[in-house]
Protein backbone atom coordinates (compact mmCIF):
# COMPACT_ATOMS: atom_id res chain seq x y z
CA UNK A 1 0.00 0.00 0.00
CA UNK A 2 1.11 3.43 -0.62
CA UNK A 3 2.16 5.94 2.12
CA UNK A 4 -1.65 6.94 3.33
CA UNK A 5 -2.01 10.31 2.19
CA UNK A 6 -4.47 12.18 4.96
CA UNK A 7 -7.98 13.20 4.13
CA UNK A 8 -9.64 16.91 4.96
CA UNK A 9 -11.49 16.43 8.41
CA UNK A 10 -10.99 13.15 10.82
CA UNK A 11 -13.62 10.56 11.13
CA UNK A 12 -13.85 8.73 14.10
CA UNK A 13 -13.64 5.14 12.27
CA UNK A 14 -10.21 4.01 10.64
CA UNK A 15 -11.27 3.88 6.71
CA UNK A 16 -9.16 4.09 3.83
CA UNK A 17 -10.17 5.60 0.45
CA UNK A 18 -8.64 3.92 -2.99
CA UNK A 19 -9.35 7.06 -4.57
CA UNK A 20 -10.60 10.06 -2.90
CA UNK A 21 -11.31 13.41 -4.40
CA UNK A 22 -10.33 16.52 -2.66
CA UNK A 23 -10.28 20.16 -3.57
CA UNK A 24 -9.73 18.62 -7.58
CA UNK A 25 -7.25 16.74 -6.88
CA UNK A 26 -7.15 13.03 -6.48
CA UNK A 27 -5.71 11.47 -3.16
CA UNK A 28 -5.13 7.28 -3.93
CA UNK A 29 -5.64 5.46 -0.78
CA UNK A 30 -6.16 8.32 1.53
CA UNK A 31 -7.26 7.89 4.59
CA UNK A 32 -9.51 9.19 7.28
CA UNK A 33 -8.11 8.34 10.76
CA UNK A 34 -5.18 8.71 12.63
CA UNK A 35 -1.92 6.83 10.49
CA UNK A 36 -1.59 4.31 13.30
CA UNK A 37 -4.40 2.84 12.45
CA UNK A 38 -3.89 2.50 8.55
CA UNK A 39 -3.12 -1.13 8.59
CA UNK A 40 -6.38 -2.01 10.61
CA UNK A 41 -8.58 0.02 8.64
CA UNK A 42 -11.15 -1.59 5.66
CA UNK A 43 -9.72 0.01 2.06
CA UNK A 44 -13.20 1.47 0.42
CA UNK A 45 -12.96 0.62 -3.29
CA UNK A 46 -14.76 2.58 -6.15
CA UNK A 47 -14.65 6.75 -6.13
CA UNK A 48 -15.25 8.86 -3.21
CA UNK A 49 -16.63 12.02 -3.14
CA UNK A 50 -17.23 14.92 0.04
CA UNK A 51 -21.07 14.42 0.98
CA UNK A 52 -22.85 17.57 -0.55
CA UNK A 53 -25.39 19.84 0.61
CA UNK A 54 -28.58 19.89 -0.38
CA UNK A 55 -29.65 23.78 0.38
CA UNK A 56 -33.24 23.39 -0.64
CA UNK A 57 -35.35 20.57 0.21
CA UNK A 58 -39.36 20.38 0.41
CA UNK A 59 -39.50 16.78 1.42
CA UNK A 60 -43.63 16.06 1.13
CA UNK A 61 -43.54 16.89 -2.48
CA UNK A 62 -41.63 13.53 -3.14
CA UNK A 63 -45.06 12.54 -3.80
CA UNK A 64 -45.77 15.02 -6.18
CA UNK A 65 -43.49 14.07 -9.33
CA UNK A 66 -46.22 11.27 -10.80
CA UNK A 67 -49.07 13.33 -10.19
CA UNK A 68 -48.02 16.63 -11.98
CA UNK A 69 -46.74 15.21 -15.52
CA UNK A 70 -50.53 15.39 -16.99
CA UNK A 71 -51.40 18.54 -18.61
CA UNK A 72 -54.23 20.34 -16.83
CA UNK A 73 -54.86 22.92 -19.54
CA UNK A 74 -52.60 24.24 -22.66
CA UNK A 75 -51.21 26.59 -20.11
CA UNK A 76 -49.93 24.32 -17.45
CA UNK A 77 -47.31 25.78 -15.45
CA UNK A 78 -45.89 26.19 -12.12
CA UNK A 79 -48.94 28.37 -10.73
CA UNK A 80 -51.19 25.17 -11.74
CA UNK A 81 -48.89 22.73 -10.55
CA UNK A 82 -48.60 24.72 -7.28
CA UNK A 83 -52.71 23.57 -6.65
CA UNK A 84 -52.07 20.07 -6.79
CA UNK A 85 -49.08 20.54 -4.35
CA UNK A 86 -51.49 22.76 -1.84
CA UNK A 87 -54.07 19.61 -2.07
CA UNK A 88 -51.47 17.57 -0.92
CA UNK A 89 -50.47 19.38 1.75
CA UNK A 90 -53.66 19.57 3.51
CA UNK A 91 -53.96 15.28 3.47
CA UNK A 92 -50.92 15.27 5.05
CA UNK A 93 -50.85 13.76 8.77
CA UNK A 94 -47.28 13.65 10.85
CA UNK A 95 -46.65 10.12 10.37
CA UNK A 96 -47.12 10.90 6.50
CA UNK A 97 -44.30 13.58 6.56
CA UNK A 98 -42.26 11.36 7.85
CA UNK A 99 -42.42 8.67 6.19
CA UNK A 100 -42.38 10.90 2.92
CA UNK A 101 -39.27 12.75 4.24
CA UNK A 102 -37.65 9.48 5.44
CA UNK A 103 -37.59 8.23 1.96
CA UNK A 104 -36.94 11.44 0.27
CA UNK A 105 -33.87 11.51 2.73
CA UNK A 106 -32.75 7.90 1.89
CA UNK A 107 -32.80 8.59 -1.74
CA UNK A 108 -30.66 11.79 -1.35
CA UNK A 109 -27.74 10.06 0.47
CA UNK A 110 -27.75 7.90 -2.12
CA UNK A 111 -27.76 10.69 -4.58
CA UNK A 112 -24.63 12.35 -2.93
CA UNK A 113 -26.11 14.39 -0.23
CA UNK A 114 -25.28 13.75 3.32
CA UNK A 115 -27.08 17.16 4.91
CA UNK A 116 -30.09 18.29 3.47
CA UNK A 117 -31.57 22.11 4.21
CA UNK A 118 -35.48 21.60 4.80
CA UNK A 119 -37.31 24.37 3.97
CA UNK A 120 -40.70 23.72 5.89
CA UNK A 121 -43.32 25.92 5.56
CA UNK A 122 -46.07 23.36 7.24
CA UNK A 123 -45.69 23.73 10.67
CA UNK A 124 -49.11 22.34 12.30
CA UNK A 125 -50.81 19.03 10.98
CA UNK A 126 -53.47 16.86 11.71
CA UNK A 127 -55.58 18.99 14.19
CA UNK A 128 -53.57 21.91 13.92
CA UNK A 129 -52.65 22.42 17.51
CA UNK A 130 -49.43 21.12 18.16
CA UNK A 131 -46.25 22.40 16.41
CA UNK A 132 -45.16 19.11 14.79
CA UNK A 133 -44.00 19.34 11.27
CA UNK A 134 -40.67 19.71 12.62
CA UNK A 135 -40.52 16.66 14.51
CA UNK A 136 -41.38 14.52 11.65
CA UNK A 137 -38.90 15.90 10.14
CA UNK A 138 -36.54 15.84 12.58
CA UNK A 139 -37.53 11.77 13.07
CA UNK A 140 -36.88 11.16 9.69
CA UNK A 141 -33.08 12.55 9.56
CA UNK A 142 -32.43 11.16 12.59
CA UNK A 143 -33.72 7.97 11.14
CA UNK A 144 -31.43 7.86 7.80
CA UNK A 145 -28.41 9.45 9.27
CA UNK A 146 -28.72 12.63 6.78
CA UNK A 147 -28.03 15.84 8.45
CA UNK A 148 -30.62 18.37 9.08
CA UNK A 149 -30.53 22.09 9.14
CA UNK A 150 -34.55 23.54 9.53
CA UNK A 151 -35.04 25.98 8.20
CA UNK A 152 -38.95 26.88 9.87
CA UNK A 153 -40.76 29.07 7.07
CA UNK A 154 -42.71 32.43 7.65
CA UNK A 155 -45.37 32.53 5.07
CA UNK A 156 -48.62 34.93 5.26
CA UNK A 157 -49.68 36.11 1.95
CA UNK A 158 -50.92 34.77 -1.28
CA UNK A 159 -49.29 37.94 -3.20
CA UNK A 160 -48.09 41.27 -3.09
CA UNK A 161 -49.94 43.77 -1.26
CA UNK A 162 -51.00 41.89 1.66
CA UNK A 163 -53.41 39.37 -0.97
CA UNK A 164 -55.35 37.50 1.95
CA UNK A 165 -54.12 33.63 1.61
CA UNK A 166 -56.33 30.97 -0.79
CA UNK A 167 -57.56 28.06 0.91
CA UNK A 168 -54.84 25.89 -0.11
CA UNK A 169 -52.37 28.23 2.03
CA UNK A 170 -53.91 28.79 5.16
CA UNK A 171 -52.14 25.65 6.73
CA UNK A 172 -48.98 27.39 5.76
CA UNK A 173 -49.96 30.85 7.44
CA UNK A 174 -48.93 32.36 10.32
CA UNK A 175 -48.86 35.85 12.24
CA UNK A 176 -45.83 37.17 13.14
CA UNK A 177 -45.99 36.82 16.72
CA UNK A 178 -46.73 33.09 16.31
CA UNK A 179 -43.70 32.46 14.06
CA UNK A 180 -41.19 34.19 16.69
CA UNK A 181 -43.46 31.84 19.57
CA UNK A 182 -42.61 29.12 17.60
CA UNK A 183 -39.27 29.87 16.89
CA UNK A 184 -38.63 29.88 20.55
CA UNK A 185 -40.13 26.81 20.57
CA UNK A 186 -37.90 25.37 18.41
CA UNK A 187 -35.02 26.81 20.24
CA UNK A 188 -35.86 24.73 22.74
CA UNK A 189 -36.63 21.74 21.31
CA UNK A 190 -32.90 21.85 19.33
CA UNK A 191 -30.53 24.03 21.39
CA UNK A 192 -27.10 24.29 20.68
CA UNK A 193 -25.22 20.83 19.58
CA UNK A 194 -28.31 19.26 18.88
CA UNK A 195 -29.09 16.69 16.23
CA UNK A 196 -30.52 19.72 13.99
CA UNK A 197 -29.20 23.36 12.87
CA UNK A 198 -31.44 25.78 12.86
CA UNK A 199 -31.72 28.64 10.50
CA UNK A 200 -35.18 30.63 9.20
CA UNK A 201 -36.80 31.45 5.90
CA UNK A 202 -38.98 33.67 4.63
CA UNK A 203 -41.42 31.52 1.86
CA UNK A 204 -40.69 34.63 -0.32
CA UNK A 205 -42.02 38.46 -1.35
CA UNK A 206 -45.05 37.35 -2.05
CA UNK A 207 -46.10 35.88 1.00
CA UNK A 208 -43.86 37.81 3.15
CA UNK A 209 -44.05 41.68 3.04
CA UNK A 210 -40.83 43.76 2.92
CA UNK A 211 -41.17 45.76 6.23
CA UNK A 212 -42.58 42.22 7.74
CA UNK A 213 -39.44 40.33 6.74
CA UNK A 214 -36.99 43.12 7.79
CA UNK A 215 -38.69 43.38 10.92
CA UNK A 216 -38.82 39.37 11.47
CA UNK A 217 -34.94 38.87 10.60
CA UNK A 218 -33.72 41.91 12.74
CA UNK A 219 -35.00 40.33 15.65
CA UNK A 220 -32.85 37.19 14.81
CA UNK A 221 -30.21 38.25 13.56
CA UNK A 222 -28.25 38.19 16.57
CA UNK A 223 -29.89 34.70 18.10
CA UNK A 224 -26.79 32.28 17.96
CA UNK A 225 -29.06 29.49 16.65
CA UNK A 226 -30.06 31.12 13.84
CA UNK A 227 -27.11 29.89 11.51
CA UNK A 228 -28.76 31.19 7.86
CA UNK A 229 -31.70 33.05 6.57
CA UNK A 230 -33.39 31.79 2.97
CA UNK A 231 -35.94 33.15 0.55
CA UNK A 232 -37.56 31.98 -2.69
CA UNK A 233 -37.19 34.63 -4.98
CA UNK A 234 -37.99 35.73 -8.86
CA UNK A 235 -38.71 32.14 -9.72
CA UNK A 236 -41.26 33.27 -12.07
CA UNK A 237 -41.62 36.56 -14.70
CA UNK A 238 -44.74 37.05 -13.08
CA UNK A 239 -43.48 37.29 -9.30
CA UNK A 240 -41.19 39.86 -11.11
CA UNK A 241 -43.41 41.75 -12.62
CA UNK A 242 -45.27 42.20 -9.40
CA UNK A 243 -42.74 42.85 -6.90
CA UNK A 244 -41.36 46.05 -9.40
CA UNK A 245 -45.45 47.40 -9.68
CA UNK A 246 -45.45 46.92 -5.78
CA UNK A 247 -42.27 48.23 -4.51
CA UNK A 248 -40.70 49.86 -7.29
CA UNK A 249 -37.74 47.03 -7.77
CA UNK A 250 -37.27 43.47 -8.59
CA UNK A 251 -36.78 41.00 -5.67
CA UNK A 252 -33.31 40.84 -5.44
CA UNK A 253 -32.76 44.85 -5.93
CA UNK A 254 -35.06 45.42 -3.79
CA UNK A 255 -33.81 42.81 -0.83
CA UNK A 256 -30.10 44.58 -1.76
CA UNK A 257 -31.51 47.90 -1.30
CA UNK A 258 -33.16 47.56 1.77
CA UNK A 259 -29.48 46.65 3.33
CA UNK A 260 -31.04 42.81 4.13
CA UNK A 261 -28.68 40.80 1.82
CA UNK A 262 -25.60 38.90 3.39
CA UNK A 263 -23.11 36.14 3.71
CA UNK A 264 -25.80 34.41 5.96
CA UNK A 265 -28.57 34.62 3.09
CA UNK A 266 -29.33 32.17 0.53
CA UNK A 267 -31.56 33.03 -2.67
CA UNK A 268 -33.40 30.43 -3.70
CA UNK A 269 -34.12 30.07 -7.76
CA UNK A 270 -33.18 33.69 -8.80
CA UNK A 271 -34.02 32.24 -12.35
CA UNK A 272 -35.32 35.23 -13.25
CA UNK A 273 -33.05 38.27 -11.66
CA UNK A 274 -31.06 40.45 -13.61
CA UNK A 275 -27.03 40.27 -14.38
CA UNK A 276 -26.35 43.17 -12.39
CA UNK A 277 -28.94 41.49 -9.21
CA UNK A 278 -26.84 38.74 -9.32
CA UNK A 279 -23.71 40.95 -9.13
CA UNK A 280 -25.61 42.45 -6.02
CA UNK A 281 -25.99 39.23 -4.35
CA UNK A 282 -22.37 38.41 -5.12
CA UNK A 283 -21.22 41.79 -3.42
CA UNK A 284 -22.47 40.68 -0.55
CA UNK A 285 -21.31 36.84 -0.28
CA UNK A 286 -24.97 35.61 -0.32
CA UNK A 287 -25.48 32.21 -1.64
CA UNK A 288 -27.70 31.79 -5.16
CA UNK A 289 -29.22 27.98 -4.78
CA UNK A 290 -30.05 26.21 -7.98
CA UNK A 291 -32.70 23.65 -8.25
CA UNK A 292 -31.97 22.77 -12.04
CA UNK A 293 -34.34 20.04 -12.14
CA UNK A 294 -36.95 21.34 -10.06
CA UNK A 295 -36.53 24.59 -11.95
CA UNK A 296 -36.65 22.77 -15.20
CA UNK A 297 -39.90 20.24 -14.25
CA UNK A 298 -41.90 23.51 -13.38
CA UNK A 299 -40.65 25.39 -16.66
CA UNK A 300 -38.78 28.38 -14.13
CA UNK A 301 -36.07 28.49 -16.90
CA UNK A 302 -32.49 29.18 -15.82
CA UNK A 303 -30.39 32.16 -15.02
CA UNK A 304 -27.01 33.92 -16.97
CA UNK A 305 -24.49 31.96 -14.61
CA UNK A 306 -21.43 32.17 -16.29
CA UNK A 307 -20.26 35.74 -15.25
CA UNK A 308 -22.09 35.67 -11.33
CA UNK A 309 -19.36 32.53 -10.66
CA UNK A 310 -16.53 34.10 -12.92
CA UNK A 311 -16.89 37.08 -10.21
CA UNK A 312 -16.20 34.85 -7.44
CA UNK A 313 -20.39 34.01 -6.90
CA UNK A 314 -21.42 31.61 -4.16
CA UNK A 315 -23.84 28.76 -5.90
CA UNK A 316 -25.46 25.72 -4.09
CA UNK A 317 -27.42 22.94 -4.96
CA UNK A 318 -30.98 22.34 -3.92
CA UNK A 319 -33.53 19.08 -4.72
CA UNK A 320 -36.67 21.30 -4.01
CA UNK A 321 -39.43 19.45 -5.01
CA UNK A 322 -37.47 16.05 -5.14
CA UNK A 323 -38.34 15.35 -8.57
CA UNK A 324 -34.76 14.28 -8.55
CA UNK A 325 -32.84 13.31 -5.84
CA UNK A 326 -29.23 12.99 -7.27
CA UNK A 327 -26.63 16.37 -6.57
CA UNK A 328 -24.87 14.87 -9.72
CA UNK A 329 -27.85 14.56 -12.07
CA UNK A 330 -28.12 18.37 -10.96
CA UNK A 331 -24.53 19.18 -11.49
CA UNK A 332 -24.99 17.81 -15.36
CA UNK A 333 -28.37 19.34 -15.48
CA UNK A 334 -27.14 22.79 -14.09
CA UNK A 335 -24.81 22.74 -17.34
CA UNK A 336 -26.76 21.20 -19.61
CA UNK A 337 -29.65 23.83 -18.97
CA UNK A 338 -26.96 26.72 -20.01
CA UNK A 339 -25.70 24.86 -23.28
CA UNK A 340 -29.36 25.23 -24.48
CA UNK A 341 -29.78 28.72 -23.49
CA UNK A 342 -26.59 29.94 -24.65
CA UNK A 343 -26.25 27.89 -27.42
CA UNK A 344 -22.93 26.32 -27.14
CA UNK A 345 -20.99 23.99 -25.10
CA UNK A 346 -19.31 24.04 -21.62
CA UNK A 347 -20.34 27.12 -20.77
CA UNK A 348 -19.29 27.22 -17.08
CA UNK A 349 -15.61 25.66 -17.61
CA UNK A 350 -12.59 28.18 -17.19
CA UNK A 351 -9.35 28.39 -18.69
CA UNK A 352 -8.13 27.99 -15.41
CA UNK A 353 -10.69 24.99 -14.60
CA UNK A 354 -12.00 23.50 -18.16
CA UNK A 355 -13.56 20.43 -16.08
CA UNK A 356 -16.90 22.26 -15.72
CA UNK A 357 -17.92 18.58 -13.48
CA UNK A 358 -14.38 19.31 -11.26
CA UNK A 359 -15.01 23.16 -11.24
CA UNK A 360 -19.00 22.60 -10.40
CA UNK A 361 -18.60 20.30 -7.70
CA UNK A 362 -16.33 22.58 -6.27
CA UNK A 363 -18.84 25.53 -5.71
CA UNK A 364 -21.54 23.62 -4.73
CA UNK A 365 -19.23 21.80 -2.18
CA UNK A 366 -18.54 25.50 -0.87
CA UNK A 367 -21.73 26.75 -1.75
CA UNK A 368 -23.92 24.53 0.02
CA UNK A 369 -21.74 24.64 3.60
CA UNK A 370 -22.01 28.64 2.95
CA UNK A 371 -25.91 28.34 2.35
CA UNK A 372 -26.26 27.04 6.09
CA UNK A 373 -23.73 28.32 7.55
CA UNK A 374 -21.78 24.97 8.41
CA UNK A 375 -18.36 23.97 8.50
CA UNK A 376 -16.77 21.14 6.46
CA UNK A 377 -17.70 17.74 8.11
CA UNK A 378 -15.86 14.67 7.76
CA UNK A 379 -18.85 13.24 4.85
CA UNK A 380 -18.11 11.23 2.20
CA UNK A 381 -19.87 9.23 -0.78
CA UNK A 382 -18.58 6.37 -2.35
CA UNK A 383 -19.67 4.86 -5.66
CA UNK A 384 -18.43 1.71 -7.42
CA UNK A 385 -16.55 1.72 -10.44
CA UNK A 386 -19.13 0.41 -13.31
CA UNK A 387 -20.59 4.17 -12.75
CA UNK A 388 -19.67 6.08 -16.04
CA UNK A 389 -16.74 3.97 -16.28
CA UNK A 390 -14.64 6.21 -14.28
CA UNK A 391 -11.99 4.22 -13.72
CA UNK A 392 -11.37 3.25 -17.40
CA UNK A 393 -10.67 6.85 -17.75
CA UNK A 394 -7.34 9.09 -16.97
CA UNK A 395 -7.89 10.91 -12.92
CA UNK A 396 -8.11 14.23 -15.01
CA UNK A 397 -11.77 12.81 -16.53
CA UNK A 398 -12.51 10.65 -13.69
CA UNK A 399 -15.27 12.88 -12.11
CA UNK A 400 -16.41 14.28 -15.37
CA UNK A 401 -17.28 10.74 -16.46
CA UNK A 402 -19.06 10.06 -13.21
CA UNK A 403 -21.30 13.48 -13.29
CA UNK A 404 -21.47 13.23 -17.72
CA UNK A 405 -21.94 10.01 -18.48
CA UNK A 406 -22.97 8.11 -15.61
CA UNK A 407 -26.81 6.76 -15.71
CA UNK A 408 -28.37 7.67 -12.53
CA UNK A 409 -25.13 6.65 -10.08
CA UNK A 410 -26.15 5.29 -6.80
CA UNK A 411 -23.97 5.57 -3.48
CA UNK A 412 -22.61 2.61 -2.50
CA UNK A 413 -20.90 3.68 0.07
CA UNK A 414 -21.87 6.84 2.88
CA UNK A 415 -19.95 8.23 5.74
CA UNK A 416 -21.19 10.80 8.11
CA UNK A 417 -18.89 11.92 10.95
CA UNK A 418 -16.79 8.99 11.02
CA UNK A 419 -20.32 6.69 11.17
CA UNK A 420 -21.51 4.38 8.17
CA UNK A 421 -25.11 5.32 6.86
CA UNK A 422 -25.19 3.02 3.72
CA UNK A 423 -22.55 0.25 3.61
CA UNK A 424 -22.13 -2.04 0.89
CA UNK A 425 -25.19 -0.40 -0.53
CA UNK A 426 -27.36 -1.01 2.43
CA UNK A 427 -29.03 1.29 4.88
CA UNK A 428 -30.14 -0.54 8.26
CA UNK A 429 -33.37 0.78 7.92
CA UNK A 430 -34.51 1.04 4.20
CA UNK A 431 -37.23 -2.18 4.14
CA UNK A 432 -39.36 -0.47 6.96
CA UNK A 433 -38.61 3.05 5.53
CA UNK A 434 -39.72 1.27 2.15
CA UNK A 435 -43.05 -0.30 3.57
CA UNK A 436 -44.08 2.76 5.22
CA UNK A 437 -43.19 5.04 2.30
CA UNK A 438 -45.42 2.66 0.16
CA UNK A 439 -47.93 2.73 2.75
CA UNK A 440 -48.26 6.49 3.04
CA UNK A 441 -48.82 6.61 -1.07
CA UNK A 442 -51.17 4.09 -0.84
CA UNK A 443 -53.84 5.75 1.73
CA UNK A 444 -53.32 9.40 -0.16
CA UNK A 445 -54.07 8.08 -3.30
CA UNK A 446 -57.16 6.35 -1.55
CA UNK A 447 -58.23 9.63 -0.43
CA UNK A 448 -57.63 11.72 -3.78
CA UNK A 449 -59.31 8.98 -5.91
CA UNK A 450 -62.43 8.58 -3.30
CA UNK A 451 -62.43 11.56 -1.27
CA UNK A 452 -62.55 9.52 2.07
CA UNK A 453 -60.26 10.77 4.85
CA UNK A 454 -61.06 8.31 7.47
Amino acid sequence: MPKMQQAEGTARNAVIYANLWQEGRWLRDAGVAAAADAERAPRVEGITLPGLVDAHCHAFQRLLGPWTQRAASQKDDFWSWRETMYALAGLLRREDLEAIAARCYLELLRGGYTTVAEFLYLHRLGDGRELDADLAIAAAARRTGIRLTLLPTLYQHADFGGTPPTPGQRPFVRATAQFLEDWQQLRRRYPAGSEVALGVAFHSLRAVDIDTLGRVNQALHDDPLCGCVHIHVAEQPAEVAACVRQYGAPPVALLAARGLLSARWALVHATHSSESELMQLRAASATLVLCPTTEADLGDGCPLLAPFLEAGGQMALGSDSNIGRSALDELRLLEWSQRLARGRRNVLGTAAEPAVADRLFRIALHGGRSAIGAAAHADYVTYEGDAGDWDLHPGADALSALVFDAAAPRARQVMIGGRWVIRDGRHAEEEGIEAAYRETLRRLRSIIRTGDKS
